[in-house]
């Protein structure tokens, strides 16, 4: 498998062209796109994420909790 990143801008038209390396055969290959919208790059940084890490370590009675070991014992009741 062969990775490409490529950095394009995207013109109204929405058509991208670009020439592969000379070490991908012919043939039937199945490309894979992903982009990067910037809406979801907005949502990422408006996460409230440090609006909740405010409440880490407020619960008293998990205080002396090891979280790990507590997922390990739940996990091992699935056995």
């Amino acid at each position: 498998m062969l990775t490409l990143n490529i950095n394009c801008e995207v013109m109204p038209d929405r058509v991208v062209t670009f020439k592969l390396p000379e070490t991908v055969r012919p043939g039937r290959h199945e490309l894979v796109v992903v982009l990067e919208e910037n809406e979801l790059a907005q949502t990422k940084v408006d996460s409230n994420a440090q609006a909740l890490m405010q409440f880490a370590g407020s619960v008293t009675a998990f205080n002396q909790t090891d979280g790990v070991e507590y997922q390990r014992g739940v996990r091992m009741e699935w056995n």
